[in-house]
């Protein structure tokens, strides 16, 4: 009787492992798959709505985040080298991925800007709404022509 409940209790322990070891890979595996390098290119154009805000809109391809069908950015200048963007890409269901961007200006010639970029997921909607990331990037705006191009380098986990 002693050996039955013995063998037993060891079953269920060996159950218990099994269990807590596969919830273990599972939730590992879990974060893995959901955490990918993200790569973009935007393009569009830029329009100057006063002298310290400005708006984007284009279209964007990226990767592992799915169809893509534009972009629409908010920017101010902090000061007359740096400014800040609230970006908001949307995906071809509607869903939006909103990143906040802070660049560090460099005028290549009148007109023409290169900003370096840092940027960081802040929000979203749909399957995007507990996505978290961060990453780098360049811009080039050309306000002689009214056009931008954007290239975005990292991570987004959704």
């Amino acid at each position: 009787m002693v050996k039955n409940r013995l063998l037993q209790l060891v079953v269920v322990v060996a159950m218990l492992m099994a269990v807590a070891a596969s919830g273990i890979t599972a939730s590992s595996a879990s974060a893995d798959d959901s955490s990918d390098p993200f790569k973009a290119s935007v393009s569009g154009t830029v329009s100057i709505t006063d002298e310290l805000t400005f708006e984007l809109a284009g279209t964007v391809k990226a990767n592992h985040i799915g169809n893509m069908k534009g972009y629409q950015a908010n920017g101010s200048f902090t000061s007359p080298n740096t400014d800040t963007l609230t970006e908001t890409l949307t995906a071809a269901n509607g869903d939006t991925l909103t990143i906040l961007c802070n660049q560090t200006l460099e005028e290549l010639s009148p007109g023409v800007y290169r900003g370096t970029d840092s940027w960081t997921v802040i929000g979203g909607t749909g399957r995007f709404s507990d996505a978290t990331g961060s990453g780098t990037g360049e811009t080039t705006v050309d306000l002689n022509a009214g056009t931008f191009t954007k290239a975005m380098d990292g991570v987004v986990s959704y």
